[in-house]
């Protein structure tokens, strides 16, 4: 036995010069200094792959490294794997909602990426160009690196269910991944068989499998580095007790479920089905909105508990005594390091976002836009029709969310159900004109006469009166901050990647705007919107003009009112000079025949529109398109061959 040595721990300290003076001074007098000396054998770190200097917890816990097997056990089917890695990423992912409902699953699988914080349930955004076995993307790796095998890792483990679990969270942090999809070099993966997933997703949710990841690092506070070789190393219950192994899998596919229905209202999520203003009971949106709130605190306070027993009972299960447990708590206590939190650039924990009021209509709008459209059925949200029972976890994500509307095939239909409930614009153009019975304003009000029928007025009024507007139409117009345009952006930005799917073509002076829905995109559909909207508004108002002028001429130059009437004319005049303006970038746009791609994204879509999209990005993603980049893209394609690329 080697001679123990003395190590003194200053991280809960601030002054730690000041500290350690005093450690030493009471050492030297032969007093005892608080519990932040140890006295430890050296010769115990051994026991830890890599030796570290993990003092601070006893020799019974360091021990753990010796007495059981690694995680990594293949004959036992326990693997862990580093995942894929594009190297580009704007060329290859997508967020889901950009894509062809009916490619997603086949030539676009789930990215399983690493995320943010969210023990065993998170939401993955991302999809993978797969078509071909990945063809595309080995080549254009191999072409990069000599070989694909540096970035196309751990296929044999690709579309299996297992766990994924990001890099740097403050804790490790595995999270269910479905089959079907593959997962990436920052969102490493895990694999056990099938009938234990749940129950090792609970021991390695636990905090003793973060603290022990963690001694063989040598960390404590800030947060550690939770690789694949760390995973493989981490000391594992090989014989648990099958009773305590299934009441830890029945835990964990709690908190699953918990999450899972706390993203039935978020219309981003595989489980939505309508917003929470529908979800939940109440005359006023108010009322409803504080519902949801108590339901969700609720179901918050549920899964911190789930995860309390959880931590006990894997603490028995890898025999800690209760005074090691100490050493557990002074751990979990330590500041955690705000830039290591996550890999993620999510602003939101989109499963753990406050319930508010505002955030709460602009969902309930949002929504209104999607049955508009055909995207999500209403009846979903008036009840009349009931979702299905959750999933297993481990299934494969769906293609459409419970509240998307769905043909036989289970895709999108491009015809509205029999004795549905609403009109859907199929061609999936709206207008900013309260003379057109496509008017947006008319179209959501619809909506809330569906849903609330003899009520709509008053909830609308409502909801004005949330978002602090005066009108509906207000709301609609604003493309800054407050507006829905900028919501939507918002809303449909994640993962580095921006894709608003309503698209907002607004006037010079926002007196005229189009709706048009990206899932209708077609060679024709900027032709449709000249012919059906723009030009038959421009011959209304020319009209109007002229009626104008007639009643001057009528009246003569002296007359009482003609100066109104001269204000008059000169409005109409004004607005006519920006709706022709309007139709001249429109026929621009239109011009270019170009055919859309949604496999090439939304921000590349939306490009040739930039003049008219309240949206820098549309703009500066044409300049790249101008300046030859993107060329593996169908638009980038189209513009080389009509020799419009400099």
């Amino acid at each position: 036995m080697t001679t123990p040595a003395i190590f003194l721990r200053l991280l809960q300290h601030g002054d730690k010069e000041t500290a350690l003076r005093s450690m030493i001074c009471a050492m030297l007098d032969g007093t005892v200094c608080d519990q932040s000396g140890y006295l430890v054998d050296p010769a115990s770190f051994r026991g830890v792959p890599g030796s570290p200097f993990a003092y601070w917890v006893s020799d019974r816990i360091r021990r753990l490294f010796r007495d059981l097997p690694m995680f990594d056990n293949e004959g036992e089917g326990r693997a862990t794997r580093c995942g894929l890695g594009t190297t580009d990423n704007f060329r290859f992912l997508r967020l889901n909602w950009e894509v062809p409902a009916a490619a997603r699953g086949s030539d676009w699988l789930p990215y399983y990426d690493g995320g943010i914080y969210s023990p065993v349930y998170d939401l993955f955004p991302l999809v993978v160009w797969w078509q071909d076995n990945g063809r595309e993307i080995k080549e254009f790796v191999a072409n990069k690196f000599g070989s694909a095998s540096r970035n196309v890792r751990g296929e044999d483990r690709y579309m299996k269910p297992g766990f994924i679990f990001p890099r740097r969270t403050r804790g490790l942090c595995p999270k269910i991944m479905a089959s079907g999809g593959i997962f990436s070099n920052a969102g490493q993966a895990g694999f056990v068989p099938m009938g234990d997933l749940l129950t090792a997703i609970g021991i390695l949710t636990s905090e003793i499998s973060t603290l022990l990841i963690s001694l063989s690092q040598g960390r404590t506070g800030d947060a550690a580095q939770f690789e694949v070789g760390l995973i493989k190393r981490l000391p594992w219950i090989e014989t648990l007790d099958q009773g305590l192994a299934s009441i830890l899998s029945s835990l964990t596919r709690a908190i699953c479920d918990a999450k899972r229905r706390s993203c039935q209202g978020n219309e981003l999520a595989p489980d939505f089905i309508a917003p929470l203003a529908l979800l939940t009971q109440g005359q006023s949106l108010r009322q409803r909105v504080g519902e949801a709130r108590s339901i969700l605190g609720g179901s918050t306070q549920q899964v911190s508990d789930l995860l309390a027993e959880i931590n006990m009972l894997v603490l028995e299960a890898y025999k800690i005594a209760p005074e090691d447990r100490l050493a557990l708590a002074s751990y979990a206590d330590q500041p955690i390091d705000s830039d290591a939190e996550s890999d993620s650039d999510d602003e939101l924990d989109e499963i753990n976002r406050p319930v508010e009021s505002i955030p709460c209509i602009r969902d309930l709008l949002s929504y209104a836009i999607g049955t508009i459209f055909g995207r999500w059925d209403i009846r979903l949200g008036t009840g009349e029709k009931k979702p299905n029972e959750l999933l297993d976890p481990f299934d494969p994500l769906p293609v459409c969310s419970p509240g998307m509307m769905q043909g036989d095939d289970g895709l999108p239909p491009m015809r509205s159900p029999e004795c549905y409930p609403l009109r859907i614009d199929w061609d999936g153009i709206l207008v900013d004109d309260p003379d057109h019975p496509d008017d947006i304003i008319r179209r959501v009000r619809d909506v809330l006469e569906v849903i609330w029928k003899d009520r709509a007025d008053a909830i609308e009024k409502e909801a004005c009166e949330i978002l602090g507007v005066t009108d509906l139409r207000d709301y609609f117009r604003k493309p800054g901050a407050g507006g829905f345009w900028d919501d939507h952006v918002k809303r449909y930005s994640k993962s580095r990647r921006k894709a608003p799917i309503y698209w907002l073509l607004q006037s010079s002076k926002k007196n005229y705007a189009l709706w048009i829905y990206y899932h209708r995109l077609d060679k024709d559909i900027l032709f449709k919107a000249l012919l059906n909207y723009v030009e038959p508004k421009i011959r209304r108002e020319d009209t109007r003009l002229d009626e104008l002028r007639s009643q001057k001429t009528g009246l003569g130059a002296a007359a009482k009112g003609a100066k109104k009437i001269d204000k008059d004319i000169d409005r109409q005049d004004a607005f006519l000079s920006e709706l022709r303006d309007f139709e001249d970038k429109l026929r621009r746009a239109a011009d270019l025949h170009l055919e859309p791609d949604l496999n090439d994204g939304v921000v590349l879509n939306i490009a040739p529109l930039r003049e008219l999209v309240p949206w820098k990005e549309a703009k500066s993603y044409w300049d790249d398109l101008m300046d030859g980049k993107y060329e593996w893209s169908s638009i980038g394609k189209q513009l080389r061959a009509k020799g419009l690329i400099k």
